[in-house]
């Protein structure tokens, strides 16, 4: 099997995972994948592929390579990963769906395709475990996040979630803003953003819960 023949087969089993709308390669050549993967026209296909490379050779020149990165974008989101210096995964997604699922695919996947493949995943700092979020939990910055945990725990509770869904859902919000911005006490409101757009279907909890955190924000000193 070529290296594409398993590129279009991780592009067959994504576009399987809940919530994702499309998925595609932008490679040195133009999207790899096709309408039936991307579900985007030809033109539009081509356009993204140009604005993704655009943005994974900026940052590698910046001496900042892309690891992952979500834009959202109206009902949408867009996980860019890095697959090697010639192509990059695109996957479409909505605005709504758990990353988690479609995290441990790649983990997976492209730890396999990596292996046969040079430079590898870890020379773009693709992978990526919970290292980071148990650092960042034990920093200055742990007490607040803990607590924000133990808040966002009870209120998931009043719509039958248990605390493993919330400490999953936490990590996975702190994994995001680890993405989007260097964690600091200025940045929190950030994560609670993003902690209450997976609130959806508790809107009162969500408000609640907005405030609740606003308070130990404001102790921290992220809001006045």
């Amino acid at each position: 099997m070529t290296d594409k023949d398993q590129l279009l087969q991780l592009l067959q089993e994504i576009v399987g995972v809940e919530g994702v709308r499309g998925a595609m390669i932008a490679s040195a050549d133009g999207p790899v994948g096709g309408v039936e993967y991307s579900h985007l026209q030809p033109a539009v296909a081509a356009d993204v592929t140009k604005t993704v490379r655009r943005m994974v050779v900026a940052s590698t020149t910046a001496n900042a390579p892309l690891r992952e990165l979500l834009i959202n974008f109206g009902g949408s989101r867009m996980m860019i990963r890095p697959y090697d210096e010639d192509a990059t995964l695109v996957v479409v997604l909505e605005r709504g769906a758990q990353t988690s699922p479609l995290r441990a695919l790649l983990d997976i996947e492209l730890e396999q395709l990596s292996r046969a493949a040079e430079p590898s995943l870890e020379a773009f700092g693709v992978h990526e475990g919970d290292d980071e979020v148990s650092q960042l939990l034990a920093s200055s910055l742990g007490p607040a996040l803990l607590e924000i945990e133990a808040v966002y725990a009870s209120f998931r509770q009043r719509v039958g979630l248990g605390p493993e869904h919330a400490r999953e859902a936490m990590h996975e919000q702190i994994r995001e803003w680890l993405l989007c911005c260097n964690p600091s006490t200025y940045t929190l409101p950030l994560l609670l953003d993003g902690l209450s757009e997976t609130m959806t279907d508790d809107p009162a909890g969500r408000s609640a819960f907005v405030g609740e955190v606003q308070g130990i924000l404001r102790r921290a000193g992220a809001l006045r």
